[in-house]
């Protein structure tokens, strides 16, 4: 943002204000001036002429020899221009003027001595406007430096105002922190318009929702004169980096950057309606902005209408039908207070970024709209010197917009390290024009409604008494603590060593965003499935990628995949460790759980000399996990449910349960997904609970003593259905093989002519031991021989011959 220090002593009691003082100390206090520019040294030796003559060259019929009058002599000036008259009065370069980068200096043009040259607006950098010299009214004085009357002999300061300081956005608030940190008493304009509001019901103000517009004013302003804007504005918006055009419009940017309010003027006579409606935007309706270009709207939307149709987009571009035009007489000035996130959103939505969405999107004080209304009507009245009607129409919602906090000194200092007098404190706070009272250890203050939306605590108060008191006046010491040795807790060393143990067996550990699009949690089904459904909304999205808070770590680790191939790179193992979120009807905040996700696909094994090449497939997945399991798990089982799963292929797909509690799920993703995401090979996915798999980690380490007599192993085929699971039939053996079965192992599956249709082999590995004593051969017989009762009962399995 740019202010100008003339415009700034204009709100300002004093006269010795000095730019690089006032630059300092607003940068010291947290509103960083990034550049001062002296605008007047660009207009030295240019100053106001008047024509006294002139007659055609002798030697070239297109140019002028003209005689200028410049209060301290008269000068012969050659000139290329046809737009000017005798008496006119006119801006002149001097000898050592710097015009468009030339020096300005006496010599011969054809033969003729001109000492001098006449300037055009563009070659004085005021405007793109080159057709002839330019002429000045009869107000400036002959021989006055043109900078000085035409006020450009000012200082530009360009300031960064942080987000949270919106009354900072203006001429009258960067004039309030100066007044604050300078002592230099604050004038600004007092207007009594309480008796003005709605006292005429020939026009109205609607507004549907006012958590969207909490306050819309406005004025008609019938007749209003053809003037054109006066030098002196036109030149301090173009210092603050604004392009002048009418007067109507002028003032309003004028206003807007003198209160910080933003204001739009709407041509009366075009509108449908003595109404004006302020309401979301039906879906697909279209306007054309003042840019010409045609926009389509939605629900999200706010707009100013008619009762015909919307004429502008609420807080950030008016329509092109009812702009300000140059047969324009009557005039709706619109000052209104929008919600700020809805214009954030609106401006992203649609591209659009201006001086007003700026400072609507950082929630503006709502008293600002009537002062704003005041300020422009009477500039208007100066200028034009027309009479104005009264009245204001103004539709708000009563709010308290004063705080009360209670600031104690004992507070102040312990957060600042220093003890400040309470007087000293009160006297900060009412330079602040923060009212205040002393009431014994406590300072009882009034937060003003320009400062509501940024002091809410005592902290906050203590802040603004640091930053005007000055940081520089602290001294600077170390921060007083104890030393202590930190250490992470049981569930930290966890999370480590399972990302370390992911690590050690290869796998690459990715970090993604914690948010998803709409697009993707309906790709992947998440919205179909009961345990990833109630994905968190975010309220204010950047864009549409971030629209969602995720409920599984699948999309994203899917991208990753997906980036990688394109790279061509396809042999891929990865893991992720991170939160992810969920909606509850009991609060508004989200569960959070913390969730391993792994991913495999592509080849396990590259084609060797000695090797053949093969592909990871869901076994590979599993093995992981029993990894997993038997790293930390030193008792409990372990099995896989079957569940199906919208984004798992359907035979392939299941939940993980440990110690009968389900943890997470294991399958394939659905082939129909990985053609959508342009894959084009098998990708397995497994995810786990951590929070719920380290809850039920046993703390109790088991020892045991190194055999010492040795064990049977006995080889068992059986024979069963071609759909009975190796966990059941593993089950079934553990609980009839007693204490003495010590290990089972399955080592073989096998489907072939030997055996019938429906039906598959499985071996099994079984080893048999005792602690105190060898084994005897006919109790290891007795033993395989009730597991093969058992198994034949259950699962009607047989011995393979």
């Amino acid at each position: 943002m740019k202010v100008t220090l003339n415009w700034l002593k204009e709100f300002l009691d004093s006269d010795k204000i000095d730019p690089k003082n006032i630059a300092e100390i607003l940068t010291m206090s947290g509103s960083e001036v990034k550049k001062v520019e002296y605008e007047g040294e660009k207009y030295k030796n240019i100053v106001v002429g008047k024509i006294i003559d002139f007659s055609i060259h002798p030697d070239a019929d297109k140019l002028s020899v003209c005689r200028v009058d410049i209060g301290s002599e008269k000068l012969n000036i050659v000139c290329g221009a046809k737009n000017f008259k005798k008496e006119d009065r006119v801006v002149v370069a001097l000898s050592g003027a710097k015009v468009s980068d030339s020096i300005i200096r006496r010599s011969k043009i054809r033969g003729v001595v001109s000492e001098g040259m006449m300037c055009s607006e563009k070659e004085l950098a005021i405007s793109s406007e080159s057709e002839g010299i330019m002429i000045l009214g009869d107000s400036y004085r002959v021989g006055e430096d043109f900078s000085k009357s035409a006020a450009l002999d000012d200082v530009v300061m360009e300031l960064e105002i942080t987000p949270n300081r919106p009354d900072c956005l203006s001429v009258i608030g960067i004039a309030r922190e100066i007044s604050a940190l300078t002592k230099a008493d604050l004038i600004i304009p007092q207007y009594d318009w309480k008796n003005e509001l709605n006292i005429s019901k020939d026009f109205e103000i609607l507004i549907e929702d006012y958590m969207l517009c909490p306050r819309y004013s406005a004025k008609i302003f019938y007749n209003i004169p053809k003037v054109e804007s006066p030098l002196w504005l036109k030149n301090r918006l173009i210092l603050c980096d604004i392009r002048p055009t009418d007067l109507i419009v002028d003032l309003t940017n004028y206003v807007m950057l003198e209160t910080g309010q933003p204001l739009h003027a709407f041509d009366k006579d075009l509108l449908y309606s003595e109404k004006i409606i302020v309401r979301r935007a039906n879906e697909n309706e279209k306007i054309r902005t003042i840019d010409g270009v045609s926009r389509s709207l939605d629900r999200d939307i706010i707009v100013i209408a008619d009762e015909e149709k919307p004429v502008a987009i609420a807080g950030i571009m008016g329509g092109k039908e009812t702009e300000i035009n140059f047969g324009t007489k009557n005039v709706l000035l619109e000052s209104a207070n929008f919600n700020g996130p809805a214009i954030m959103r609106t401006s992203k939505r649609l591209g659009l970024r201006s001086e007003a969405s700026n400072r609507f999107e950082k929630k503006l004080d709502s008293t600002l709209t009537v002062l704003a209304i005041k300020r422009y009507e009477d500039i208007l009245q100066t200028i034009t010197g027309c009479n104005i009607e009264r009245g204001i129409y103004d539709n708000f919602k009563k709010t308290n917009r004063q705080r009360k906090i209670d600031l104690r000194l004992k507070k102040v200092k312990q957060v600042l390290g220093k003890e400040i007098k309470a007087d000293s404190i009160s006297n900060i706070l009412s330079n602040l024009k923060i009212n205040n009272r002393i009431d014994g250890d406590i300072i009882k203050a009034v937060v003003p409604s320009f400062r509501f939306e940024d002091l809410e605590r005592e902290v906050d108060l203590i802040e603004e008494i640091a930053r005007i008191y000055g940081y520089n006046n602290f001294d600077s010491a170390p921060p007083e603590y104890s030393l202590r040795r930190g250490e992470y807790n049981f569930y930290q060393k966890t999370i480590k060593n399972v990302r370390q143990s992911l690590c050690n067996i290869g796998l690459n550990e990715v970090i993604n965003y914690s948010f998803l699009s709409e697009e993707l949690f309906k790709k992947f089904r998440l919205n179909l499935e009961e345990e990833y459904k109630n994905a968190v909304k975010v309220l204010n999205p950047i864009n549409e990628d971030f629209k969602l808070l995720r409920s599984s770590i699948l999309p994203a680790m899917i991208k990753n995949v997906g980036y990688n191939i394109n790279y061509n790179i396809k042999d891929i193992r990865i893991f992720e460790i991170s939160k992810v979120f969920h909606e509850r009807k009991d609060t508004v905040i989200p569960m959070e759980k913390n969730m391993l996700g792994i991913i495999l696909t592509g080849r396990i094994v590259r084609k060797n000399w000695n090797e053949e090449e093969r592909y990871y497939d869901y076994y590979d997945l599993k093995g992981i996990l029993e990894y997993i399991y038997s790293k930390f798990y030193n008792e409990g089982s372990l099995r896989i449910e079957e569940k199906e799963y919208k984004f798992f292929h359907p035979k392939i797909s299941g939940r993980v349960i440990i110690n009968n509690i389900n943890m997470g799920i294991i399958g394939e993703i659905h082939p129909d997904l990985i053609e959508e995401m342009d894959i084009g090979q098998n990708v397995y996915y497994l995810e786990l609970n951590l929070d719920k798999f380290i809850k039920n980690i046993s703390n109790v380490k088991k020892y045991k003593s190194i055999p010492v007599f040795p064990s049977i192993e006995i080889d068992l085929a059986i024979v069963v259905d071609q759909d009975v699971k190796n966990d059941d039939i593993e089950n079934e053996i553990k609980s009839s093989g007693t204490g003495m079965l010590k290990e089972i192992r399955l080592f073989d599956i096998y489907r072939g002519k030997q055996i019938e249709s429906g039906k598959k082999s499985m071996a099994y590995s079984l080893s048999f031991g005792e602690e105190n004593r060898t084994l005897k051969d006919i109790e290891v017989e007795i033993i395989v021989k009730r597991i093969l009762e058992s198994l034949s009962k259950k699962f009607n399995a047989r011995l393979r011959e």
